[in-house]
């Protein structure tokens, strides 16, 4: 009998030992979203701003995740009613809201206090919508953290004077070259058309996917949790559940940026970069020099071109 409780306690532990290891190599990885309440390269109706934002909280809650969304209140400055509800919407369904300043100024062509003072002024709408829950993340327009050690450090100090951290990018998939001319298309309802560019970029996310997978394994022993960074525009309202139905094909959990953010490798100091890039490259460049940059798979020229017609063409009012 002795032994029949001892080899049971042994298989329990055993079976918990394995969870454990299993539970802890399971690919896991955040959604954060840029530009709450909409990314600002043109101007859209605020019946087009609601179906956007209400369109990916739908997607979200269908998988049942919960995002971070990072908001620029000045897109909103001259409709201050639409920008709190939409805030009041993501935060009422269980997302968190930081801060991507007020008017997505870069830190690389701002001094210091400037940038810090626009951080404090986007963050006036949000903190009413939150009540007493403070913000607590923030992420760089352009992801652009400091051209040099000194200026980054110094954008770290004032971040946490402020009670902020800086969220990095481990994936991205720069949604915001196909959205363009994806809306362009739909406004002159060429939805076969659309639907190209909409394959385009999936096809795309998943090249990317596929790189960054295959660099983190590179660089890191065990799977690190992702941070993906997404913008909200028309063509992820429109492509979000494609691109969470791969990664959970992929075997990944979505978990809260919190929880992400507690890994050892988030912790990783980096040296500082004159352009904006994903911490991936970061981290790599900063330290083992692993991975072969030169192949991460980019937009074609093609896609560059049709996505700054499409901004002219959307900017001057045309459609």
């Amino acid at each position: 009998m002795k032994l029949i409780k001892v080899s049971v306690a042994i298989y329990a532990c055993t079976t918990m030992t394995h969870l454990n290891a299993s539970e802890y190599h399971q690919k896991k990885i955040s959604i954060t979203f840029d530009d709450i309440p909409i990314h600002g390269e043109f101007t859209l109706s605020a019946e087009s701003l609601k179906k956007i934002n209400l369109k990916l909280l739908a997607t979200l809650k269908k998988h049942d995740i919960k995002a971070t969304g990072f908001v620029n209140e000045g897109h909103l400055k001259d409709n201050p009613k639409l920008l709190k509800s939409l805030l009041t919407e993501w935060q009422t369904q269980g997302h968190s809201l930081g801060n991507h300043t007020f008017s997505h100024l870069s830190y690389h062509k701002t001094d210091l206090n400037t940038y810090l003072k626009d951080i404090k002024k986007g963050s006036t709408t949000t903190q009413a919508v939150l009540g007493n829950q403070k913000q607590k993340f923030f992420r760089p327009p352009y992801l652009h953290a400091g051209e040099t050690n000194k200026t980054q450090h110094a954008l770290f100090q004032g971040l946490h004077q402020l009670g902020l951290s800086l969220v990095p990018v481990t994936m991205e998939n720069a949604d915001y070259v196909f959205d363009a001319p994806y809306t362009v298309k739909l406004k002159e309802k060429q939805v076969s058309m659309a639907g190209e560019y909409k394959k385009q970029y999936l096809t795309f996310t998943e090249a990317r996917f596929d790189f960054y997978e295959n660099a983190s394994s590179k660089m890191f022993d065990t799977p690190i949790p992702h941070v993906l960074m997404l913008h909200v525009n028309q063509l992820n309202a429109d492509s979000l559940d494609a691109i969470l139905t791969s990664l959970k094909s992929r075997g990944y959990l979505f978990q809260s940026l919190d929880k992400t953010l507690q890994h050892p490798v988030y912790s990783q100091p980096t040296q500082a970069f004159k352009f904006g890039i994903h911490w991936l490259f970061r981290w790599d460049k900063s330290k083992s020099n692993k991975v072969n940059w030169a192949t991460e798979p980019e937009p074609s020229s093609n896609a560059f071109v049709d996505h700054q017609q499409a901004i002219t063409t959307l900017n001057k009012g045309k459609l």
